[in-house]
């Protein structure tokens, strides 16, 4: 298989630049997920695999808050390669890239975040962009405005999506990141959709955290999910972490592991 090799050499190429310097200028992350859906009774699995390779413009500084946040703090700009496959009843190819610029000095930020997925059993195409403008508004809280729009090319449909979101890391001694969002999006039904998201994480130290949040749809329709995570850097350059969610949406429960783990260079 063509995907796991790819993996494998990725992998083996990041263990062999792996050194010790907790500063660094790019991420490399494995993504495995594995859900069970509930579709009114119609019970079914699926499973995920994914890589993706961050690359950031300038050196980010880790001394500055809770690893997980540097890059945040360090307001790094960066771009981002991904691709991942989706093992279930219709088997999905998804392929994404991304750009996230961020001004040290103005403190203006600029996101642009294309995916593709190509559901190749069901013939089923679809185009995501997400465009985003923001501002550090404090040493460590930003505001932004995100653009979202998907398109359907099997149905000649798309759905669009705006939002305002507010994110705010603690550097104390114990470190802490609260995030929020307000959204309203035109669906595929031609129906207004409000929603809100919000989640929070603790860091006891600048190598573990812990959080919760949730998603919940402001709407007759059922499009609620929450989730625990929790991250851990065994060395500043190696993390792994955990996700656990549940979701209702439109009458389809799922419930869902995901594991990362991320090498630092």
């Amino acid at each position: 298989n063509k995907f796991y090799q790819v993996v494998a050499v990725t992998v083996f190429s990041a263990l062999a630049q792996m050194s010790s310097a907790e500063n660094y200028s790019s991420e490399f992350s494995g993504r495995y997920l594995t859900a069970d859906i509930d579709a009114e009774g119609q019970k079914s699995n699926v499973d995920q695999f994914g890589i993706s390779q961050q690359v950031f413009f300038s050196e980010v500084d880790t001394s500055v808050g809770p690893l997980g946040k540097a890059a945040f703090i360090s307001r790094a700009s960066s771009y981002t390669l991904g691709y991942s496959v989706i093992d279930g009843e219709a088997d999905t190819d998804i392929a994404n890239v991304a750009i996230d610029w961020r001004d040290n000095d103005m403190g203006l930020t600029l996101g642009l975040d294309y995916s593709f997925t190509d559901t190749t059993s069901g013939g089923a195409i679809s185009d995501e962009l997400v465009a985003s403008v923001g501002f550090y508004v404090a040493e460590t809280t930003e505001i932004s405005f995100q653009y979202a729009r998907e398109k359907y090319k099997q149905i000649e449909a798309q759905e669009k999506t705006l939002a305002l979101s507010v994110s705010h890391v603690g550097t104390g001694d114990v470190g802490f990141a609260i995030e929020g969002s307000f959204s309203m999006a035109d669906t595929l039904t031609d129906n207004e959709q409000f929603g809100i998201a919000v989640s929070a994480a603790v860091y006891p130290t600048s190598q573990f955290g812990i959080g919760a949040g949730f998603d919940v749809s402001l709407a007759d329709e059922d499009d609620d999910r929450v989730f625990a995570f929790a991250e851990w850097f065994f060395k500043p350059n190696l993390k792994a972490a955990v996700t656990y969610s549940v979701s209702d949406q439109d009458n389809i429960d799922t419930n869902a592991f995901i594991l990362d783990v991320s090498f630092r260079l």
